[in-house]
């Protein structure tokens, strides 16, 4: 098995409008993004100590907070969008975990999360 090269992003804050019923998706609610990257053939740190080496998790957190696109229905279809910016980063990226939690949805303590991994092939 080769190496893998992981970047992980938790719990990175959004506002969107997301929702099934129309009045829900009216206001943007809060959601928190997570993401675990895989890469392969991790760079040699030691020597190239670049930005340029890896993925630059900036441009993950850009996306979730400022690029999510139109309101969706389901949280299901923001974890797909971010999915595929993560995978379109680089030709290294290997898989992609990414799962959105939506605090809004019960009263109470807890919340609503879905998970997706996508997988390069």
């Amino acid at each position: 098995m080769a190496d893998l090269h992981i970047i992980r992003i938790d719990d990175a804050k959004a506002l969107v409008r997301v929702g099934v019923p129309d009045p829900e998706r009216a206001t943007p609610q809060e959601v928190r993004i997570s993401v675990t990257l895989a890469l392969a053939e991790p760079p040699l740190y030691t020597k190239h100590d670049r930005i340029s080496e890896t993925v630059d998790y900036d441009k993950i957190i850009h996306f979730i907070r400022d690029d999510l696109g139109e309101p969706a229905h389901l949280i299901e279809t923001l974890s797909d969008r971010v999915a595929g910016h993560c995978l379109s980063l680089s030709d290294r990226a290997r898989w992609v975990e990414v799962t959105v939690k939506k605090p809004s949805v019960l009263s109470g303590d807890g919340l609503v999360a879905v998970t997706i991994r996508r997988e390069r092939i």
